[in-house]
């Protein structure tokens, strides 16, 4: 297999017309069940003005009623706003391109069971243009890719996993990536993994849909 064709995922395995295998077929780890009496996403007024205006925002452009993730770390006022600022710096401005970029993260969010982050970028990941093929690829534990993505996605694997990466996968991903492109990857993976930390911790429910 290549980089971009995963074989085994091909649209038409699940639901009708996504292309995506259905849940079942998906050997991921089960999202562990939320925390009770967390803060979860804030109320408008508990955001701010400021805060709660770039929620509505949010969730205006992603078709949700409430955008938890902003309505919950806005919840810390100044902190949110440098906050977006970084995690833009990574995606959609960062140094990876947009397809891996989203493939990474739909990567962390399989190997942290993070269904929130699961269910807002693989519509991102399909908007930036990653097949179903491999949207639903990456959502398997042997998910097919090599070369480039292959070295990245095992990076991301065990940084999850153990939180450290090993000397052969490091090698692996060095014959493929710059090390400006490296530092890149890295951060960008232990910031989505730190994101699913805090989602669920802090208690945010997946959005609902307009």
């Amino acid at each position: 297999m290549d980089d971009t064709s995963p074989d085994h995922a091909a649209p038409g395995n699940g639901h009708p017309g996504n292309g995506l295998p259905d849940h079942a077929d998906f050997d991921r780890p089960a999202g562990p069940p939320l925390p009770s009496g967390r803060p979860g996403p804030g109320s408008r007024k508990q955001l701010g003005l400021v805060n709660a205006a770039i929620e509505a925002i949010g969730a205006r452009a992603t078709g949700r009623k409430r955008l938890g993730v902003f309505a919950t770390i806005g919840r810390a006022k100044r902190p949110f706003r440098g906050w977006l600022i970084y995690s833009a710096t990574m995606m959609p401005f960062g140094e990876l391109s947009r397809t891996d970029t989203e493939l990474i993260i739909l990567r962390v969010a399989h190997g942290r069971g993070a269904d929130y982050e699961r269910d807002h970028h693989q519509v991102i990941g399909k908007r930036a243009g990653l097949t179903d093929a491999e949207i639903a690829a990456v959502d398997r534990r042997d998910h097919g890719f090599t070369g480039r993505r292959g070295a990245m996605l095992e990076v991301a694997d065990q940084l999850v996993a153990k939180r450290d990466v090993d000397d052969a996968a490091w090698a692996a991903l060095s014959r493929h990536l710059s090390d400006r492109e490296c530092v890149a990857l890295v951060q960008l993976i232990t910031h989505y993994d730190g994101l699913a930390t805090a989602l669920h911790v802090l208690g945010t429910p997946a959005d609902e849909k307009r």
